[in-house]
């Protein structure tokens, strides 16, 4: 019978022997999963360095890419993984693979971020019986994927698709600053927050927002099969008439949400009259089109409606594109110009404080996109006529008429800028290569300046001035300049940009006078000349402008090969 003392020290013997083989089991575990750990870091080392360009591609085969952002990261954390373990994928990658297929609201493509190879990764891991342990060949795979598709995808929303030189996009802007991308990652990784992390990279302002609850309107539309085409016959359709076609002018109008669905004819039935209510939805869809608003559906409100509706959305995912490469720090006021919409702004932050209609550059001599800031404006401006209008068109009336002098108050400079008279010279001879004089236009009622001239340093030589040909701005399609902006509400603008110092007396007092005259800005104030063909208003409404310069489909081209040149690298 073994005493109460041996009992104890048989249980206590026993105890530590246990523990001895339970510590030696945990080590063994631990060991295991460092070793594991290590063998993903070389894996996902081995796998960084094979996609080096100095290396020679594997045989075969394509050189993998990764981002530098993708290098730089795991360099910083010896190239241990960030979104798997050794039991597998973190809930992070799941996260990481929701936001990418949530990229569509962005007017973004999923499969440009290795989405097919991350799912096929994925559903590798969770089998019929359960999860299925990867090698640490395919966790570092699948970390590696996840990690350059969190950067490709980051960059887009921060700073567009397009990347590079703008210009190719005719775009003469200077870059939106984009944050740190590796700070959002370890932001992401660290908090676990990785939709809201990659949401907050992409611009915030209302005109985004607003243009990314267009874009989903009109997926839906699509998705639902996109609305009817009107055909031909329904030309000239207005108020009043009685057709088979109005019942498809109405459902079209419907789906695009310009006509109300509880509209007069639900109750009294008359579908195929067209009455009052559809005369105001065709009015909606016209001004929402940049259309003369009559009602009636002429040839170019039938061209509008039957623009496909997958038409709209590839207009308004260039558009969104845009957007992302604006800066937003523009100042306290800014000068906002859409050549597109023909339409000057001045903003304060959230509030408009004047508007004006606008007249741009006819197509081959079209107003750039660009920005500078408006410094001073001129009044009773001098117009210095351009070399090419002077030789190309000016020349030539000219010769046919002796009197053009006198009857546009034109004055003749000689290179050294000294006002000769017109007859010293032999214009039967003067041709583009000799051409060596200065025209110059005076103050008055002929010249194409009008009466102010707003300055602001920019390598095209553009300007914003007043008109004399004010018919021009009751036109819808108001392209006629040489590259110039004509602007309609010239004295508004002036004490806009003067804050309201001199007053509006003493300013028109000064135009009166036909003197001309500097005045400066209290501050200097940002102007931005944009081209955008697809946003969204203060109030919701979804607009399309045609695209004059034909900007749009050159830039959709240029990201669909951006895109390709992604989606062509092997993982």
């Amino acid at each position: 019978m073994v005493s109460c003392i041996g009992k104890t020290l048989l249980v206590v013997f026993s105890s530590l022997v246990l523990l001895m083989a339970s510590s030696g089991q945990n080590a063994l575990l631990a060991a295991g999963s460092a070793m594991e750990a290590d063998e993903m870091a070389v894996a996902i080392q081995n796998r960084i360095e094979a996609a080096n360009p100095r290396n020679p591609a594997p045989s075969g085969g394509e050189r993998p890419s990764f981002t530098p952002g993708v290098k730089k990261f795991y360099a910083r954390h010896g190239f241990r993984p960030a979104w798997v373990d050794r039991e597998g994928p973190l809930p992070t990658a799941d996260a990481l693979l929701n936001a990418l297929q949530k990229a569509p609201r962005h007017g973004l493509r999923p499969e440009d971020y290795h989405l097919a190879a991350i799912e096929d990764l994925l559903s590798g891991f969770w089998g019929f019986f359960g999860r299925n342990p990867l090698s640490a060949e395919e966790s570092a795979n699948l970390d590696l994927l996840l990690t350059d598709a969190f950067f490709r995808y980051a960059s887009d929303l921060a700073s567009g698709r397009m990347k590079g030189d703008k210009r190719k996009a005719h775009w003469y802007l200077r870059e939106r600053v984009a944050p740190d991308l590796g700070e959002a990652l370890e932001e992401a990784l660290d908090s676990g927050q990785v939709q809201p992390v990659l949401e907050s990279l992409a611009p915030i302002t209302p005109s985004y927002i607003r243009l990314r609850m267009a874009l989903f309107k009109y997926q839906e539309i699509d998705r639902r099969g996109g609305w009817p085409f009107i055909p031909s016959d329904a030309a000239g359709l207005k108020k009043g008439a009685k057709s088979r076609r109005v019942a498809l002018l109405r459902k079209r109008l419907k789906i695009s949400g310009d006509l109300n669905a509880s509209d007069h004819f639900e109750i009294t039935g008359g579908t195929d009259l067209f009455d009052e209510s559809l005369d105001q939805a065709v009015r909606t869809f016209q001004q929402r089109h940049g259309l003369y608003a009559d009602g009636a559906v002429g040839p170019e409100t039938l061209e509008a409606l039957n623009v496909p509706v997958a038409q709209r959305i590839r207009q308004i995912e260039v558009n969104l594109e845009r957007l992302r490469w604006i800066p937003e720090d523009t100042g306290d006021q800014v000068v906002v110009i859409n050549i597109p919409e023909f339409r000057l702004r001045v903003l304060e932050g959230s509030d408009e404080l004047m508007n004006s209609r606008i007249v741009v550059g006819k197509y081959a001599q079209n107003t750039p996109v660009f920005e500078s800031r408006i410094s001073h404006f001129i009044l009773n401006p001098y117009w210095y006529v351009p070399r090419s209008i002077a030789v190309d068109e000016v020349v030539p009336l000219i010769l046919k008429y002796p009197e053009y002098f006198y009857w546009e108050n034109m004055k003749v400079l000689s290179s050294s800028g000294k006002v000769i008279p017109p007859w010293e010279v032999n214009w039967e001879k003067v041709t583009a290569s000799n051409f060596k004089y200065q025209l110059r236009q005076e103050p008055g009622p002929k010249n194409p300046l009008g009466r102010i001239k707003f300055i602001f340093p920019n390598p095209f030589d553009v300007y914003l001035h007043d008109t004399p040909d004010r018919h021009l701005f009751e036109k819808t399609v108001r392209s006629f300049s040489h590259g110039c902006i004509r602007v309609e509400k010239t004295t508004d603008l002036a004490m806009t940009l003067l804050r309201g110092k001199p007053s509006r007396e003493e300013l028109v007092s000064a135009m009166d006078s036909g003197e001309m005259k500097t005045i400066r800005l209290p501050k200097a104030v940002e102007i931005q000349v944009l081209y955008f063909t697809a946003w969204a208003d203060a109030d919701g409404f979804v607009q399309f402008r045609e695209d004059i310069y034909r900007y749009d489909a050159p830039l959709q081209l240029a990201m669909e090969q951006a895109a390709h040149r992604t989606a062509t690298e092997k993982d």
